[in-house]
């Protein structure tokens, strides 16, 4: 036979193709005439290889029924993992598909055994394993010749999931054409090259194959068949020969939902799906109901497609809202129907690339296992809450089913497991013998467990604001902020006080501070009036909301800002109107503060009275053992009210199950804890006893309004110690008397002094004595009488000498020691100074804050800030 023109090129093509592509290890031969016969090398057509060979009847007569004999007789290139008929005749044996004979097939059963088991590219085996690139070694999935209208399931309302979102055609007794996914599904293999490079061991892969198979080197394995036989070459591809009927894999969501062992758990992941109408579809420039409806010979006027709600779904975008586009009260973590799944989105790799690289794992629970864990296992929680599975919130649900949702299955092997880490990024503890058996997905592995991997959260201190709907603004900012896996770690014990929606009503905005009249100093012989001289006249409060509703998760918290009033109540129709609603940034702001303000680490009824928070502020706790009934706890502004906060609720988090728990959580109803609004200096004006010092320290450069900080003016909504840095400091302040005697003596120069002296380098000495002494007296750590036991300790001072020799600087120290009714604080010299506890001026809480902005009377949020207290001593 002579070859035409344009047979001849598409010879030469193929030929360039294989050697190249496809790495043939083979050379040109040159012993025939391109113009009169095809390269006897070649062998014949794939069609004509399965035709001849006489035990390929079923795969044969397939190519023949769908019409592809053509394209497999005379065009490429193809590659087929074919079956022989022994295979078939255990595949009718097995039932697996309901046809007991070839004959029993139905059309799309035909187009998915060959489609399925056929790739548009000619490959060896050993190209398998490579990605386009190519990248050698890193690829276990590959897109098939199949068509996402090979088959289409068509529910019947019975059929379909009983939740909302099936609702409106379970109700209307619609039946729709409904696509288990609008994404193709993959092939899965393994072959030595990936196997070897991701490290998957022998052993891993035995289990992969529920230890029914023993991997030797060079297996090659498609969809979970063994490759018989590598590498057939025909004239326009290559035929692989498997050991059984390859078929293509479900999703993970299938597996799930139509394994009888796991129904319980389907009926969980079913709460997360519903239909999405399929309007066009791209890959055929067609509307896709006319497309499937001319595939069957149909009329209806619909399809749809199954998804789950997720972060992660087609296209790697999340999907967050019904078909209705109304917001989800929940998400997976990815989705498990979705057959295209990627692990990750890269911008510098296609997405067809990440396809082929890795899949997902899910651990599902069979249904005796989570009846188990509903009744006497990690469960109990939920149980006590709701009573009944079908009580549990999705928001809740969800988190039990994603931290059974494993992003990367060359991450999940057994060799792995101890990888593998849950909500609080913790190992999970996965062992080999919690997994009953695994099933093969086409994006992802699906291992069935006897037991339930609890999540961290089920049992970590923030589970009362995931719960409890009065918490969702606190649930909403963990969420928001990240602070999941903190609150949820098990090698800390938390006492977390949860203000309730109700309590974050009235939040007195501290980017207000700077708004309010500067405090004023006693006069002469004049008592300040109890409470001192404050006044709330400029503050502003923020009201926190929560709306279930809005379609975007960060707008789901908002706050309205209003005017400080103590008498405020919501109920009062004729109350004023709001000055404005806050944005975004300043919600996640002030929540923010608000988060680090109430946790506290470690157990709040040791019998201490102080406490300090995340942010490093302190609370103050009393009558702590009684609980709900007595317990009364006070932040830096309730302490200055004088209206300490009562108990709500009380969870004991520290009790939960399997040596599980990291606290205790205890809720707020009537506002939040809040810090002082008090700088030292408005304390130490609002006290004639601490006059002197505060003379010293307004002679000194370390008072500032505004803090700069590189080019950034900061302002303070009060005179600040510039020489606080986001830490937590100690202030001790010598009594009136004692300062002036040091004057007296001459050991510590008064303002006068410096002022009169007439020689500059005398005047710079006596000035850098008056400095010295000032910062000696501020100490790194704030140390309050009642926080419990202080052993003798070393702490730095803002003091120090610098060594010119050495070009170095070492900071003075003080050494404090103390208890639940005393402090004392011992100097270089060795002088020993207490803590006045008689006088009543101790303990004395500050914050100083820096706003984002220069502005103190229009700041946008709070950039940092310092704490401190403030203790009069008995001596300089």
């Amino acid at each position: 036979m002579r070859l035409t023109k344009n047979r001849k090129r598409k010879v030469s093509f193929w030929i360039g193709l294989a050697c190249g592509a496809c790495g043939l290890l083979v050379g040109c031969h040159d012993g025939y005439d391109l113009m009169d016969e095809d390269p006897s090398w070649l062998g014949s057509s794939i069609y004509d290889y399965l035709k001849s060979n006489g035990n390929y009847t079923n795969m044969v007569r397939i190519i023949d029924d769908l019409g592809q004999a053509n394209v497999l007789a005379k065009t490429g290139s193809k590659t087929l993992f074919v079956a022989d008929d022994d295979a078939f005749n255990r595949f009718y044996s097995s039932g697996r598909w309901g046809a007991h004979s070839y004959d029993e097939l139905t059309l799309s059963q035909k187009k998915l055994l060959l489609n399925g088991a056929m790739i548009n590219n000619s490959c060896q085996v050993a190209y398998l394993s490579s990605s386009m690139g190519p990248r050698e070694g890193d690829c276990m999935r590959r897109v098939t010749s199949s068509s996402r209208y090979d088959s289409v399931c068509v529910l019947r309302p019975a059929d379909m999931p009983n939740t909302p979102y099936w609702q409106y055609y379970r109700d209307k007794q619609k039946t729709i054409p409904c696509f288990t996914d609008f994404t193709v599904a993959p092939m899965v293999h393994l072959i030595e090259d990936f196997v070897t490079n991701r490290k998957i061991t022998n052993e891993d892969c035995s289990f992969l194959f529920n230890n029914r198979v023993s991997r030797k080197a060079g297996d090659a394995f498609v969809n979970g068949s063994l490759m018989t036989e590598q590498n057939i070459r025909c004239s326009n591809g290559f035929v692989h020969k498997m050991g059984e009927v390859v078929t293509p894999l479900p999703s993970m969501a299938d597996i799930i939902t139509t394994n009888s062992n796991t129904q319980r758990y389907a009926a969980l992941l079913n709460r997360f799906s519903a239909p999405y109408y399929v309007s066009y579809d791209n890959e055929y420039n067609i509307d896709a109901t006319t497309k499937y409806n001319e595939t069957y010979g149909t009329s209806y006027d619909s399809v749809f497609q199954r998804r789950y709600f997720s972060d992660r779904s087609q296209g790697g975008m999340p999907l967050n809202v019904t078909p209705q586009d109304r917001p989800v009260p929940a998400t997976l973590r990815f989705d498990p129907g979705w057959n295209s799944f990627l692990s990750q989105m890269n911008a510098s790799t296609s997405a067809d690339v990440v396809l082929q690289e890795n899949m997902a794992v899910m651990l599902v629970p069979s249904d005796a296992a989570l009846d188990k864990y509903w009744n006497e296992g990690g469960g109990r929680p939920l149980r006590e809450n709701y009573g009944t599975w079908d009580n549990v919130p999705d928001k809740v649900v969800a988190k039990m089913i994603n931290v059974n949702m494993l992003n990367s299955f060359i991450n999940s092997v057994p060799s792995k497991f101890n990888t593998v880490l849950d909500d609080a990024n913790d190992p999970m503890g996965i062992t080999v013998q919690d997994i009953d058996s695994v099933v093969w997905g086409c994006n992802g592995m699906v291992y069935i467990t006897n037991k339930v991997f609890n999540p961290v959260a089920y049992v970590s201190v923030s589970f009362p604001a995931l719960v409890n709907s009065n918490m969702s603004i606190i649930d909403w900012a963990i969420r928001q902020l990240g602070y999941e896996v903190y609150l949820n770690s098990q090698s800390s014990y938390y006492s977390f006080f949860i203000p309730t929606n109700e309590a974050l009503h009235e939040y007195v905005d501290p980017c207000s501070f700077g708004r309010v009249a500067p405090v004023q100093v006693p006069g002469e012989g004049e008592e300040e009036p109890e409470g001192g001289y404050n006044t709330t006249e400029g503050l502003q409060v923020f009201r926190f909301h929560y709306d279930p509703n809005a379609t975007e998760e960060n707008k789901k918290v908002w706050a309205s800002v209003w005017k400080y009033n103590p008498d405020y109540n919501p109920n009062d129709p004729a109350r004023p109107d709001s000055i404005r609603e806050a944005s975004y940034d300043e919600v996640i702001n002030r929540l923010k503060d608000i988060l680090e303000s109430h946790i506290i680490i470690g157990n709040v009824e040791d019998g201490n009275v102080f406490y300090k928070a995340k942010n490093g502020g302190v609370i103050s706790v009393a009558n702590a053992t009684a609980g709900v009934s007595g317990m009364k706890v006070s932040g830096g502004y309730q302490l200055e009210t004088r209206e300490p906060l009562g108990l709500y609720g009380l969870y004991d988090m520290s009790k939960q199950t399997n040596g599980k728990g990291n606290g205790k959580s205890y809720v707020l109803n009537d506002t939040p804890l809040m810090s002082s609004r008090k700088s030292v200096y408005d304390i130490l004006l609002e006290h004639s006893e601490f006059s002197a010092f505060r003379e010293l320290l307004e002679a000194t450069p370390y008072l500032s309004e505004k803090i700069i900080i590189g080019q950034e003016e900061h302002a303070c909504p009060s005179k600040s110690i510039n020489l606080f840095n986001t830490f937590n400091y100690t202030v001790y302040v010598p009594t009136n008397a004692a300062i002036r005697e040091l004057q007296r003596v001459h050991k510590l120069p008064t303002l006068e002094q410096i002022d009169y002296e007439e020689d500059e380098e005398e005047r710079e000495r006596l000035q850098e004595q008056l400095n010295q002494f000032v910062k000696y007296h501020i100490q790194d750590n704030a140390l309050y009488i009642g926080q419990g036991n202080l052993p003798l300790t070393n702490y730095e001072t803002a003091a120090y000498e610098v060594n010119q020799e050495m070009n170095t600087l070492s900071y003075f120290k003080l050494a404090a020691q103390g208890g639940n009714d005393r402090l004392s604080v011992t100097d270089r010299s060795g002088q020993t100074r207490n803590v006045m506890t008689s006088s009543g001026l101790y303990n004395l809480m500050a914050r100083e804050y820096q706003y984002n902005t220069g502005d103190k009377l229009n700041p946008g949020g709070i950039y940092t800030s310092s704490f401190a207290v403030v203790h009069l001593i008995d001596g300089a």
